[in-house]
């Protein structure tokens, strides 16, 4: 029995349990099945299969090409053996499929799918699409000719021999880095060799065109499309366990304190001693070859990571959830090793010096510039919100509002996210144009040769590359978007399945149909939702300002005038939506019971409200009706200009005096309850916090909140108990704190109104 089917079984079994979406399930247990069906059949069978022997045909029939292709191939020198320090066992052949995803050593790397969810989501899409982005970036024959036929010169071994080991993820091929450290009286040197791709690739080469039109490696969930042909990315220049490559290698000395303390830079040759996968490099036994090294290699990473924390780095830490970031502050999802902290925090020292190394010279290269948005808050600031924010959408949102995107620049401005003066991008030259690009920048300079590019050019460079960047976002937007749309419309086809869509599920699909087709196959779907109360509040908004559907219209301002607090809920999301809409806001006729209140929208510029003002004895449900009624009056192009609107018969103002007065509060108020209670609340303010002193003082049990989504927005329902009355507030917003943060202010304002009249006896209780 194959070990790699039976773990899958095991896993999916366990899956399936867990299961709540019926699509999902109904996935699982199919391929649960086709599995068991396998595993029979490998248990019955006795002798080779087919396929089997298809391969060992295969095989042999490889074997023979092989030997054909090395005796026309020209024959180079040799290199001389290697002087190790320790023994390198022989390796041994994996037994068993890895499983970890193969985009593992791209930690840092933005320009390459980092994100689990993104590769499943992309891996279950594929299965459906006939074209993905990968099946479309394929190297002509005279690419892969001319691939094959280089060689390695001879006199690349007249460098200096170096010692290093690879760790990689299991199924990498594409190996451009391997590291090495050794102790020394006052602290370590610290090398870490990289593959020389310059050497084989020469400026305009038709290689060097092709890695310019490609930029980066761009990796899938069912593999890769190389920067570099396979022929040398995988093989030639890759380093591969006991293969001779040739290397530029970066040579930090660090102090005790793991500071750098000298740089040294230059061209070497390596036979890379021992390939590890993350999960063997990350818990070495003793017996594992190399141990010591990686033993002291994993302290000094330790040490480096320390010291960007203590520095201010956010880029390519840790959250407070255990969640990482690359260098750039994006958020990293998956199963991470502590080797891939030791590989991260190596790779980060070698740029960092390279880019050091250059800046110190004023030497014009493609440096990693990174900075911040002028909303971001002070570095300290920023990540002590980072520590306390509890989700990862919430994390995501708040990196992408403060953070703006690298760039690369002749022009050196420095790294934000990781706190540096200089950075620059080295490591990769199989796997990124940059740092080719900067590895010819730097053996220029180690030859004395003069620069092999203009700061002009290297300007188009960087703009060349974020533009090839923007273009991969977009073939990759528009292969799921249709994938996406395939299954909508597959799901459309199929009425009697509508009903099992979850709440988000059944979004999507709505959101697809108005933008497209119409909602005439999911209408009785729509209505045994809208009856069951099931409806997202996205939903209503989509149906009212995107559908044309006039019947549904009806049923949905119907809807609305029972649950009124939604109506508000759907002005903030078209407020959100709609591209032509400005700012909206509520005016009042009075500031006292009855409350009349008027919603005005400022739609392309013209500020459009209704005729009559929704009135209500308090202010809360009146902006509430009023959202209501101008969600009416906007569906019947009723709309009016603030000037047109008929203003309310308002009652004459009684005067009183002495003992008839207005109650006053005769106890004087804490700071925190004049606050909430008397002064003008303003935006920013810690509503949730107050109304929690608020409770606290007048002893009233702590409010409940209720949190729902619906695409990409956050629902937060409030509810307060207060001396025998329920008081309900409700709070729509992209971001899940805000929307709780608006439902507690909601609660507050119905609070204020309240306390005019009856703040006195609440205190008298609490007391």
């Amino acid at each position: 029995m194959p070990t790699a089917t039976s773990e899958k079984l095991i896993q999916l079994r366990a899956q399936l349990q867990d299961c709540t979406n019926p699509t999902a399930a109904k996935i699982l247990k199919s391929t649960i099945v086709k599995l068991e069906a396998q595993l029979s059949l490998g248990q019955a069978q006795t002798k080779v299969s087919k396929i089997d022997q298809r391969k060992a045909t295969l095989k042999n029939s490889n074997k023979q090409t092989k030997r054909k292709a090395v005796q026309q191939q020209p024959i180079t020198l040799k290199p001389p053996s290697l002087n190790t320090v320790e023994t390198k066992p022989k390796a041994e052949p994996q037994k068993e499929r890895p499983t970890l995803p193969a985009h593992e050593k791209t930690l840092l790397a933005d320009d390459v799918l980092t994100q689990n969810e993104n590769i499943a989501t992309q891996k279950s899409l594929e299965s459906k699409s006939e074209t993905s982005p990968k099946s479309k970036s394929r190297f002509s024959p005279d690419v892969i000719k001319v691939a094959k036929r280089l060689v390695l010169p001879d006199e690349l071994w007249q460098r200096p021999q170096v010692q290093g080991i690879t760790i990689d993820g299991p199924t990498s091929r594409d190996l451009d880095d391997a590291i090495w450290i050794e102790a020394t009286e006052s602290g370590a040197v610290l090398s870490v060799h990289i593959a020389d791709v310059s050497e084989l690739v020469e400026m305009g080469s038709i290689l060097d065109k092709v890695a310019l039109s490609r930029t980066v490696t761009r990796y899938f969930s069912n593999g890769n499309a190389p920067m570099l042909p396979r022929p040398l990315s995988e093989n030639k220049l890759s380093l591969l366990e006991g293969e001779a490559r040739p290397t530029v290698t970066v040579q930090v000395t660090l102090d005790p304190n793991a500071q750098m303390v000298d740089v040294k830079i230059f061209e070497s040759w390596l036979v890379s001693q021992k390939r590890f996968t993350y999960a063997e490099a990350s818990q070495p036994k003793s017996s594992t070859p190399f141990h010591n090294t990686l033993e002291m290699a994993h302290q000094w990473a330790s040490h480096l990571y320390r010291n960007r924390l203590t520095s201010g780095s956010i880029g390519a830490t840790q959250t407070a959830q255990g969640q990482w970031l690359t260098e750039e502050g994006s958020l990293i999802q998956g199963k991470l090793h502590p080797s891939h902290i030791l590989i991260q925090e190596f790779m980060i020292l070698a740029n960092l010096a390279v880019a050091q190394w250059l800046a110190d010279q004023d030497i014009p290269a493609l440096y990693r510039n990174h900075t911040a948005r002028a909303i971001a808050p002070d570095r300290e600031t920023m990540y002590q919100t980072l520590l306390t924010l509890g989700s990862n959408a919430a994390i995501r949102q708040r990196l992408h509002s403060w953070m703006n995107r690298a760039v690369y620049s002749p022009v050196l401005i420095g790294h934000f996210a990781l706190n540096l003066p200089a950075y620059c991008h080295f490591t990769s030259p199989i796997r990124r144009v940059a740092d080719l690009i900067n590895h010819r920048i730097v053996k220029a300079c180690l030859k004395h040769q003069g620069l092999p590019y203009k700061q002009s050019e290297l300007a188009e460079l960087g703009q060349h590359i974020a533009q090839v960047k923007d273009e991969h976002k977009e073939q990759a937007s528009e292969f799921f978007k249709a994938a996406h749309q395939k299954v909508y419309q597959e799901q459309l086809q199929t009425p009697e399945d509508l009903a099992n869509l979850s709440g988000k599920e059944f979004t999507r699909l709505l959101k697809y149909a108005v933008e497209s087709q119409g909602v005439d196959e999911l209408r009785s779907e729509l209505l045994t939702r809208l009856d069951a109360e099931q409806l997202a509040v996205q939903d209503l908004y989509l149906l009212l300002f995107q559908s044309k559907e006039l019947e549904l219209h009806q049923q949905v301002i119907q809807y609305l005038s029972s649950h009124i607090h939604d109506a508000a809920s759907v002005i903030t999301i078209a407020s959100n939506r709609e591209g032509n809409w400005e700012a909206f806001k509520y005016l009042e006729a009075e500031n006292k019971p009855p409350f009349h209140v008027w919603l005005e929208v400022k739609i392309s510029g013209d500020t459009l409200t209704t005729i009559h003002p929704a009135t209500h004895s308090r202010k809360q449900p009146a902006r509430h009706h009023a959202c209501l009624i101008w969600i009416e009056a906007y569906l019947q192009t009723s709309l009016v200009s603030p000037e047109q609107r008929a203003q309310p018969v308002l009652p004459e103002p009684q005067f009183t005096s002495g003992n008839e007065d207005i109650k006053r509060v005769t106890a004087p108020l804490s700071k925190s309850m004049h606050t909430a209670l008397v002064k003008p609340l303003k935006e920013g303010q810690n509503f949730v916090g107050m109304l929690v002193d608020v409770c606290q003082t007048l002893r009233w049990e702590t409010p409940v909140y209720t949190m729902d989504s619906s695409d990409e927005w956050f629902i937060c329902e409030c509810e307060l108990s207060v001396v025998g009355q329920q008081l309900e507030g409700s709070g729509v917003a992209k971001k899940k704190k805000l929307a709780k943060s608006i439902a507690a202010r909601e609660i507050l304002e119905q609070l204020r109104e309240r306390g005019q009249q009856q703040l006195q006896e609440w205190l008298e209780r609490a007391t």
